[in-house]
């Protein structure tokens, strides 16, 4: 071997000892170390909180027809999936009727929902549109009155209807009784 190879082996090994001396130093002294860290996001739940609806105001009848008003209360969305499939909200109400075993009906069509306002409570994610309102909800099927895109609507959203959001409205050939009506207010995966 030559003297030149002899003397850069001895380099190398003094260097490779030193960098081995350098680490094990900072080792001993509380040198920084760094560590991967790991987090599992899991889904949780699309739900809605149930507003609360009043009552109607009493109609004394004169011949001609009416319309009375109730107030439907807030109510959150909260889309904690963490999908961004999207969602809507619907709405549907049963047929105004007195009930018991010979009910009287007032005509379908004869309840509408005013469009309420959104907005977000504590997330940057896209508001969900509200479709133009007002809502005939009585009509037999579910109407959709808000609707959040895939990746939108991700988080809680307050909505707010109007006051005197609810509208019945009675014709002059009204039969007297004490009506009633079930309002869902629903919210459903996909927009």
């Amino acid at each position: 071997m030559k003297l030149t190879s002899l003397k850069n082996m001895a380099k190398t090994r003094r260097i490779a000892l030193l960098a081995g001396a350098f680490f094990a130093a900072t080792a001993m002294l509380g040198g920084t170390a760094l560590a991967a860290s790991t987090v599992l996001i899991k889904p949780g739940s699309l739900t809605i909180t149930t507003p609360t609806v009043s009552n109607f105001g009493d109609v004394t009848l004169d011949g001609a027809a009416h319309t009375t008003n109730a107030t439907v209360s807030t109510f959150n969305v909260i889309d904690a999936t963490g999908s961004g499939t999207g969602w809507k909200v619907i709405v549907q109400a049963t047929q105004v009727t007195t009930g018991g075993t010979t009910p009287i009906l007032l005509a379908t069509s004869s309840l509408q929902l005013a469009a309420p306002t959104v907005a977000a409570a504590g997330t940057a994610s896209a508001v969900p549109t509200i479709v133009s309102g007002p809502y005939i909800i009585d009509a037999g099927s579910a109407v959709k009155i808000a609707s959040a895109t895939a990746n939108t609507g991700m988080g809680t959203y307050q909505f707010t209807p109007p006051a005197n959001a609810l509208t019945l409205s009675i014709p002059a050939s009204a039969y007297v009784g004490t009506y009633s009506s079930t309002v869902t207010v629903s919210v459903v995966s996909g927009p």
